[in-house]
């Protein structure tokens, strides 16, 4: 009998242990925002997905693939950053809760994908196949070839650059290159044409409310509006 009750009182004590984290699993990391074309949501472990649309959740670990004439607006809950993935990519979404903020990084597998970092809101990474890219308030491209090299592209602040061969600063007006992950990283100017461009409709999504469910079962609203860009 002493026996039993030991049991049920170490279930009671390591159930809350466990529930913890699949509590946090329950909860968002991002939010799409907009999406056109064929933009699918890929759960963890699976290789097929389904078709996303403004409003769908991105959990941890899940993936974004976009299709040819497609593109996907996605916004942390942490309003730390907001990604828009274009045509003919696939990327995964990570993030870990601390405290207020998400510690977030992107892993690019492949295609362009355009980040709009800001301050004082948690960790923001884009890693891909060659290299990572770390930042704190800035605006930049990432754009991964399909087996090959990687190009960054500054547009505001500052990125750091590395691999296992190497650190570099990229800045507005530069490109960065990693050719491979043996490759150390290089900068140089942007030439003319070089970098992916928005279009007007992806640069300026419009403003909705969204709610959701937290893991303590509270009701959320997030509230999304993009300053539309002036002449």
């Amino acid at each position: 009998m002493k026996k039993i009750i030991y049991l049920i009182l170490t279930v009671f004590i390591l159930l809350p242990i466990f529930a913890a984290p699949l509590q946090a699993a329950k909860e968002p990391i991002a939010i799409v925002i907009k999406a056109r074309g064929k933009v699918y949501l890929v759960p963890a472990g699976q290789k097929k997905g389904k078709l996303v649309k403004r409003g769908s959740r991105i959990y941890n670990n899940q993936r974004i693939l976009t299709k040819a004439k497609s593109y996907a607006i996605i916004k942390f809950i942490d309003n730390g950053g907001i990604v828009r993935v274009l045509a003919n990519s696939f990327c995964k979404f990570e993030g870990k809760k601390k405290k207020k903020s998400l510690s977030k990084n992107i892993f690019l597998e492949l295609g362009s994908i355009f980040n709009q970092v800001f301050k004082n809101r948690g960790e923001y990474r884009v890693s891909t196949p060659t290299s990572v890219a770390s930042v704190k308030g800035t605006k930049f491209w990432v754009q991964q070839k399909y087996k090959g090299a990687t190009f960054y592209f500054g547009e505001e602040g500052l990125v750091e650059i590395s691999n296992s061969r190497g650190v570099a600063l990229l800045r507005a007006g530069m490109t960065g290159i990693v050719e491979s992950p043996n490759s150390k990283p290089i900068v140089r100017k942007t030439r003319k044409n070089e970098k992916p461009a928005l279009d007007e409709e992806e640069e300026n999504p419009d403003e909705f409310r969204l709610e959701f469910e937290d893991a303590q079962g509270n009701t959320k609203e997030l509230k999304f509006k993009l300053r539309k860009k002036t002449k």
